[in-house]
């Protein structure tokens, strides 16, 4: 259910289909889920939601920092459709119908989505990030690898996933370069290499 969700997404995912590609009879589908297709999605959404979870935890834990680890992320997604129609993200094509088709799939999405957010936010914690930025940061980049994949997807070209590793160095690299700055400035220097209060050259 969880590839079908991810190839077609949920309104083109009949009954008929998932018992014939998964082997499963009528009786034992209905045993196992008395609430029926939609109930069968939502399990398979939260699935693929926790192995998307366990890749980027994976993928941010061990990069340098959380630019790097969107970055490697990156590349395991990509590295997973190599010799394949491209994939892309497997709950988002559930998550642009269910704001229509069901309020319970719209619900599971985006319990999806702030997970993968929450791993992001706490990867840019530990890399020194104002509290009061990790949110809307963690956002913009969650935004930008779910941008890519769906570009990927549609029109079929990776290089989507090249422009938004290249970005997402960009975008989470502001606090890194602020501490090595800060470093190199002996206190009471501002950026130029002033003394604080002193006037330029000039002025």
């Amino acid at each position: 259910m969880a590839r079908l969700l991810r190839d077609q997404g949920f309104t083109a995912t009949g009954r008929a289909q998932l018992v014939t590609e998964s082997g499963v009879s009528n009786g034992s589908l209905y045993h196992h889920f008395p609430g029926g297709m939609e109930e069968v999605a939502e399990a398979a959404l939260e699935a693929s939601g926790r192995e998307v979870a366990d890749a980027l935890s994976e993928a941010l834990d061990g990069a340098p920092n959380a630019g790097e680890g969107v970055v490697r992320f990156l590349d395991i997604v990509q590295g997973a459709s190599i010799g394949e129609q491209w994939a892309g993200c497997p709950v988002a094509p559930t998550a642009l119908e269910s704001p229509i088709i069901s309020p319970r799939l719209r619900a599971v999405a985006a319990r999806c989505f702030h997970q993968w957010e929450a791993l992001i936010a706490e990867r840019l914690r530990a890399d020194g990030w104002p509290e009061d930025s990790l949110s809307t940061t963690a956002s913009a980049a969650l935004a930008l690898i779910e941008g890519a994949l769906l570009l990927a997807r549609v029109s079929g070209q990776l290089s989507h996933l090249a422009h938004a590793k290249h970005a997402a160095l960009a975008l989470l690299a502001a606090p890194l370069r602020a501490r090595r700055r800060q470093a190199h400035e002996p206190e009471g220097l501002v950026s130029d290499g002033r003394l604080l209060g002193e006037t330029p050259e000039g002025a």
